[in-house]
């Protein structure tokens, strides 16, 4: 009996094991051979793939439109046209910095009164961006004089930009220059003990030599190119 019951649970266990094994069945499907089935639910969508490596050049765009006719030439004529105004407000500054100034042709004449020596004055002319006196018209010698008058400077004679220090009796101006415009007094210049050789402008307007070390009124004159 104890043998029978052994080789029972044997032949259960076997037929367990196959059927475990075996494709699973649908009992609740049934279909005939060769008819499809119903399609399924689609299923989750699978993850973005990464970037490709070197992919393939894209086309060519279209071309632009053409720029406007001659706006690179303009453009640059602006900014000339504004780099002179700069300038020119630069120099009127300068010009209005001082205590006197007077506008002949297109140059400025300004003082503030100073007293100094010839190469003094030059160098603070210089420092202002202009240069020390020197008339080169009969205008420009009659503004001069009225400046000179007017800030009260004439009776100190102030310098004027010209120097016989290279070759004695013959002036020039203080870039070796000769000189196109000349206004001297009656018998001058007569190198005075031979310590005279710097110009000045006196009262009357005619010029004389004077000892370029002693002090005297500074005038500068700012030039200009451009017009309002």
């Amino acid at each position: 009996m104890a043998l029978l019951k052994l080789f029972l649970g044997a032949l259960l266990l076997l037929q367990f094991v196959l059927l475990d094994g075996a494709e699973p069945q649908n009992l609740n499907c049934p279909a005939y051979g060769g008819v499809p089935g119903t399609p399924g639910h689609n299923g989750l969508p699978g993850r973005d793939g990464r970037d490709g490596k070197d992919g393939a050049i894209g086309p060519k765009g279209e071309k632009g439109e053409p720029g406007l006719p001659g706006s690179e030439s303009t453009s640059e004529s602006l900014k000339s046209e504004i780099q002179h105004l700069n300038t020119k407000i630069a120099m009127l500054e300068k010009a209005a910095s001082f205590n006197t100034f007077r506008k002949v042709g297109q140059k400025y004449y300004v003082t503030d009164g100073i007293e100094l020596t010839f190469d003094n004055g030059m160098q603070y002319c210089k420092d202002f961006g202009g240069a020390m006196v020197l008339p080169t018209t009969t205008l420009e010698n009659q503004a001069l004089l009225k400046l000179s008058v007017s800030s009260g400077l004439s009776s100190k004679r102030p310098f004027i930009r010209i120097t016989d220090r290279e070759t004695e009796g013959q002036f020039v101006d203080t870039e070796g220059k000769q000189l196109t415009f000349t206004n001297w007094l009656n018998g001058q210049p007569d190198d005075y003990k031979g310590l005279q050789d710097c110009g000045i402008i006196p009262q009357s307007g005619l010029w004389d030599d004077a000892n370029c070390d002693n002090p005297h009124p500074i005038i500068c004159e700012i030039e200009t190119e451009f017009t309002l």
